[in-house]
Protein backbone atom coordinates (compact mmCIF):
# COMPACT_ATOMS: atom_id res chain seq x y z
CA UNK A 1 0.00 0.00 0.00
CA UNK A 2 2.69 2.18 0.67
CA UNK A 3 3.72 1.72 -2.82
CA UNK A 4 0.59 2.89 -4.21
CA UNK A 5 0.36 5.96 -1.96
CA UNK A 6 3.45 7.01 -3.22
CA UNK A 7 2.76 6.19 -6.54
CA UNK A 8 -0.53 8.52 -6.21
CA UNK A 9 1.13 11.46 -5.11
CA UNK A 10 3.97 10.78 -7.89
CA UNK A 11 1.58 10.65 -10.63
CA UNK A 12 -0.79 13.46 -9.26
CA UNK A 13 2.18 15.67 -9.35
CA UNK A 14 3.42 14.49 -12.59
CA UNK A 15 -0.34 15.78 -13.71
CA UNK A 16 0.18 19.22 -12.05
CA UNK A 17 3.22 19.87 -13.34
CA UNK A 18 1.96 18.90 -16.98
CA UNK A 19 -1.32 20.88 -16.79
CA UNK A 20 0.69 24.12 -15.37
CA UNK A 21 3.57 26.01 -16.05
CA UNK A 22 6.27 26.76 -13.59
CA UNK A 23 6.12 30.20 -12.28
CA UNK A 24 7.82 32.55 -14.17
CA UNK A 25 8.07 35.87 -13.53
CA UNK A 26 6.29 38.54 -15.42
CA UNK A 27 7.55 39.78 -18.82
CA UNK A 28 8.07 43.48 -19.20
CA UNK A 29 9.58 44.66 -22.36
CA UNK A 30 13.13 46.86 -22.42
CA UNK A 31 12.82 50.18 -21.92
CA UNK A 32 13.83 52.21 -24.89
CA UNK A 33 17.31 53.96 -24.34
CA UNK A 34 15.83 57.42 -22.94
CA UNK A 35 16.09 59.64 -26.09
CA UNK A 36 17.93 62.83 -25.79
CA UNK A 37 16.88 65.95 -27.88
CA UNK A 38 20.10 67.41 -29.12
CA UNK A 39 20.59 70.63 -28.40
CA UNK A 40 19.32 73.36 -30.89
CA UNK A 41 21.56 76.10 -30.88
CA UNK A 42 19.91 79.62 -31.12
CA UNK A 43 20.21 82.00 -33.70
CA UNK A 44 23.52 84.15 -33.41
CA UNK A 45 22.87 87.42 -32.10
CA UNK A 46 25.39 89.65 -34.62
CA UNK A 47 23.33 92.61 -34.64
CA UNK A 48 23.30 93.11 -31.03
CA UNK A 49 27.29 91.60 -30.94
CA UNK A 50 28.64 94.37 -33.42
CA UNK A 51 28.31 96.62 -30.37
CA UNK A 52 31.54 95.29 -29.17
CA UNK A 53 33.57 95.50 -32.21
CA UNK A 54 35.99 98.30 -31.64
CA UNK A 55 36.31 101.05 -34.42
CA UNK A 56 38.74 99.17 -37.58
CA UNK A 57 37.69 95.37 -35.57
CA UNK A 58 35.63 93.55 -37.24
CA UNK A 59 32.96 90.63 -36.04
CA UNK A 60 33.85 86.83 -36.65
CA UNK A 61 30.99 84.25 -36.03
CA UNK A 62 32.05 81.17 -34.79
CA UNK A 63 29.88 78.61 -35.79
CA UNK A 64 30.83 75.17 -35.47
CA UNK A 65 28.71 71.49 -34.31
CA UNK A 66 26.34 71.86 -31.42
CA UNK A 67 29.27 70.60 -29.28
CA UNK A 68 32.72 70.42 -29.56
CA UNK A 69 36.25 72.86 -30.22
CA UNK A 70 37.07 75.32 -32.39
CA UNK A 71 40.44 77.58 -32.63
CA UNK A 72 40.65 81.01 -33.74
CA UNK A 73 43.90 83.44 -34.56
CA UNK A 74 43.99 87.34 -34.61
CA UNK A 75 45.94 90.52 -33.92
CA UNK A 76 45.18 93.28 -31.40
CA UNK A 77 46.60 96.43 -32.93
CA UNK A 78 45.64 99.56 -31.10
CA UNK A 79 42.02 99.31 -30.50
CA UNK A 80 41.29 97.38 -33.88
CA UNK A 81 40.57 93.56 -32.99
CA UNK A 82 38.36 90.73 -34.21
CA UNK A 83 35.42 90.21 -32.04
CA UNK A 84 33.94 86.86 -32.04
CA UNK A 85 30.20 85.59 -31.36
CA UNK A 86 29.36 82.36 -30.28
CA UNK A 87 25.16 80.83 -30.17
CA UNK A 88 25.37 78.93 -26.79
CA UNK A 89 21.56 76.76 -25.81
CA UNK A 90 20.09 77.11 -22.64
CA UNK A 91 22.46 75.18 -19.96
CA UNK A 92 25.14 74.70 -22.22
CA UNK A 93 28.70 75.64 -20.83
CA UNK A 94 31.43 77.62 -22.88
CA UNK A 95 34.70 77.42 -22.34
CA UNK A 96 37.23 80.14 -23.90
CA UNK A 97 41.18 79.41 -23.56
CA UNK A 98 43.04 82.59 -24.10
CA UNK A 99 46.65 82.62 -25.31
CA UNK A 100 49.20 85.17 -26.52
CA UNK A 101 52.51 85.90 -26.13
CA UNK A 102 52.07 89.30 -25.26
CA UNK A 103 51.64 90.05 -21.76
CA UNK A 104 49.27 93.06 -22.79
CA UNK A 105 46.71 91.22 -24.05
CA UNK A 106 43.27 89.94 -22.58
CA UNK A 107 39.81 88.98 -23.37
CA UNK A 108 36.25 90.03 -22.33
CA UNK A 109 33.88 87.84 -22.57
CA UNK A 110 30.10 89.89 -22.59
CA UNK A 111 26.34 88.36 -23.40
CA UNK A 112 25.15 90.35 -26.57
CA UNK A 113 22.24 91.33 -25.46
CA UNK A 114 23.27 93.23 -22.45
CA UNK A 115 23.46 96.27 -23.83
CA UNK A 116 25.55 98.31 -20.63
CA UNK A 117 28.98 96.81 -22.52
CA UNK A 118 29.63 94.84 -19.01
CA UNK A 119 31.47 91.76 -19.42
CA UNK A 120 30.33 88.14 -17.33
CA UNK A 121 34.32 87.25 -17.59
CA UNK A 122 37.13 90.17 -17.42
CA UNK A 123 40.45 88.14 -18.23
CA UNK A 124 42.39 91.17 -17.05
CA UNK A 125 41.53 89.82 -13.81
CA UNK A 126 40.11 86.42 -14.04
CA UNK A 127 42.62 84.86 -16.16
CA UNK A 128 43.25 83.38 -19.36
CA UNK A 129 40.61 80.51 -18.91
CA UNK A 130 36.53 81.24 -18.93
CA UNK A 131 34.06 79.29 -18.10
CA UNK A 132 30.20 80.24 -18.04
CA UNK A 133 26.83 78.39 -18.42
CA UNK A 134 24.58 79.98 -20.36
CA UNK A 135 21.45 80.49 -18.08
CA UNK A 136 19.19 80.70 -21.17
CA UNK A 137 19.92 80.82 -25.29
CA UNK A 138 22.09 83.56 -25.95
CA UNK A 139 25.60 84.83 -28.26
CA UNK A 140 28.38 85.40 -25.93
CA UNK A 141 30.45 87.91 -27.14
CA UNK A 142 34.69 86.98 -26.60
CA UNK A 143 36.46 90.68 -27.14
CA UNK A 144 40.59 90.12 -27.23
CA UNK A 145 41.71 93.91 -26.16
CA UNK A 146 45.07 95.72 -25.15
CA UNK A 147 45.17 98.36 -21.90
CA UNK A 148 44.30 101.89 -23.15
CA UNK A 149 48.28 102.51 -22.89
CA UNK A 150 49.17 100.35 -25.57
CA UNK A 151 46.45 101.03 -27.47
CA UNK A 152 47.13 105.05 -27.71
CA UNK A 153 50.60 103.82 -29.11
CA UNK A 154 49.13 101.54 -31.32
CA UNK A 155 51.26 98.72 -30.38
CA UNK A 156 49.89 94.76 -31.23
CA UNK A 157 50.07 91.48 -30.28
CA UNK A 158 48.90 88.14 -31.76
CA UNK A 159 46.31 85.59 -29.71
CA UNK A 160 45.06 82.36 -30.46
CA UNK A 161 41.40 81.19 -28.85
CA UNK A 162 40.09 77.34 -28.35
CA UNK A 163 36.77 77.63 -27.80
CA UNK A 164 34.55 74.60 -26.52
CA UNK A 165 30.91 74.62 -25.96
CA UNK A 166 29.19 71.62 -24.45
Amino acid sequence: MRMSAYVLVSVALLGLMACGQEPTKPSVPPSPPEKVAPKVLPALETANAAQFVPEGGSLVPLEFGTEGTTSATGTVKGYAAPVYAVAVAQGQTLTVDFKTDSTNLYMNISDAADHSGAALYRGEVEGTTATLTAPRNMTFVITPFQPRAMARRNESGDFTLTVTRR
